[in-house]
């Protein structure tokens, strides 16, 4: 599907932007590569949002690959990748991908020939968007509406830095929006409710988790799943205690929430 000339959108979760010879996010499965050299050729330049393993797992072999300044570790060690990804190793997760070579840096700002880096960070430390002919690939920095429902809270590393970036995403007024996981938004209009529907979201995970004190993280994370009515797999509960992590790292710098002696948090400032 062609949103300019010369800037192809390959549908899938997450979806592939594709610039000449540059490749956005290649996805998984590792089969997609193929398509991903029908489409860019032979030796394609690939330029991350961020570490995250759905997006990276379909990189060709012999592919250049970029990475987003701070997240090149990240990016090349599998096993750090997947630690850091769920807060410990887990081995057998989801997407896994492979160890890969990274070429390059990426930082916000950087302009390769007609993309430009865009700072989103917040889902991930590093996240990068990259904006290009008045389309902005915002990766995993915007959810669709279906993947709120279903997993309950957007994947974040900060929450500041996650609403920071839903603002920066409105403010750059991109023609369309191409988001990791869900439909292309192709009308301010558009942008606009996808941007609100991800601010309430992480408004409702903070005013939630805060509610759930005392509670530990594991514990947080399973009894906001149920009350979300979202998705309770081993993996899902496991990257929502990151998510509530997160969450009480912000209470805890507000002064509203403190883990205590036996490691569950309460409410207000540590005594």
């Amino acid at each position: 599907m062609e949103l300019r000339k010369g800037v192809v959108l390959l549908k899938g979760s997450p979806n592939t932007l594709v610039v000449g010879r540059y490749v956005i996010d290649p996805g998984n499965p590792a089969e997609r590569s193929a398509e991903i050299l029908k489409a860019a050729g032979e030796r394609p330049m690939v330029l991350l949002t961020h570490h995250h393993a759905d997006h990276l797992t379909a990189v060709p072999e012999g592919a250049e690959v970029y990475a987003p300044w701070g997240e090149e570790i990240l990016v090349s060690n599998t096993r750090a990748r997947l630690f850091f990804t769920h807060g410990f190793y887990v081995p057998d997760a989801a997407y896994v991908g492979r160890d890969l070579k990274v070429a390059g840096l990426v930082r916000p700002g950087d302009k390769i020939e007609n993309v430009e880096a865009v700072d989103l960070r917040g889902h991930t430390f590093g996240h990068m968007g990259y904006l290009v002919e008045g389309v902005l690939y915002a990766g995993d920095a915007v959810f669709g509406e279906m993947v709120l429902k279903r997993y309950g809270m957007p994947y974040l590393n900060d929450v500041d830095l996650f609403t920071s970036s839903l603002d920066r995403i409105e403010s750059l007024e991109p023609e369309v929006l191409v988001m990791g996981h869900g439909p292309v938004a192709g009308s301010r209009k558009r942008i606009k409710e996808l941007v609100e529907a991800n601010k309430s979201a992480v408004e409702k995970a903070v005013a939630l988790v805060e509610s759930m004190l005392p509670g530990e993280p594991t514990e947080i994370a399973v009894r906001a799943l149920k009350q979300l009515g979202a998705e309770r797999s081993w993996e899902n509960v496991v990257l929502t205690s990151v998510i509530v992590r997160a969450i009480l790292t912000k209470l805890a710098a507000e002064g509203r929430a403190h883990p205590d002696d036996e490691g569950r948090w309460g409410i207000g400032n540590l005594r």
